[in-house]
């Protein structure tokens, strides 16, 4: 049977690096974290309690990080985006892969 503690372990030190809020390009919580690599591995080959022994040894950190999301509203006969803050607790990772957010004009 295949180790997929080691497998998952090799996996992350292969595409990603320990980071902090300010310059991670992907911050995830624990359990986005295992639904990323649930899709790459089988559905629950490890716990939560595996992956965060995983994430200590090397040398990941829990962080808190303010998420925005964006919601659109009706106010004064006109749509607004309203710009939703809230506190989120989890892992900073940095992946050479660009992850950058662009912004693109709607066509109608």
């Amino acid at each position: 049977m295949l180790d997929y503690i080691e497998t998952i372990t090799d996996f992350l030190i292969e595409n990603f690096k320990p980071s902090n809020p300010e310059s991670a390009n992907l911050k995830l919580t624990t359990r986005d974290l295992l639904a990323l690599l649930f899709r790459l591995f089988p559905a629950n080959c490890i716990s939560d309690y595996e992956l965060n022994d995983i994430l200590i040894e090397l040398n990941y950190k829990r962080f808190s990080y303010v998420v925005e999301s964006y919601c659109e509203i009706q106010k004064d006969d006109r749509t607004i985006y309203e710009i939703r803050k809230s506190l989120e607790v989890g892992w900073c990772l940095k992946t050479e892969l660009d992850l950058k957010t662009q912004e693109v004009e709607r066509i109608t």
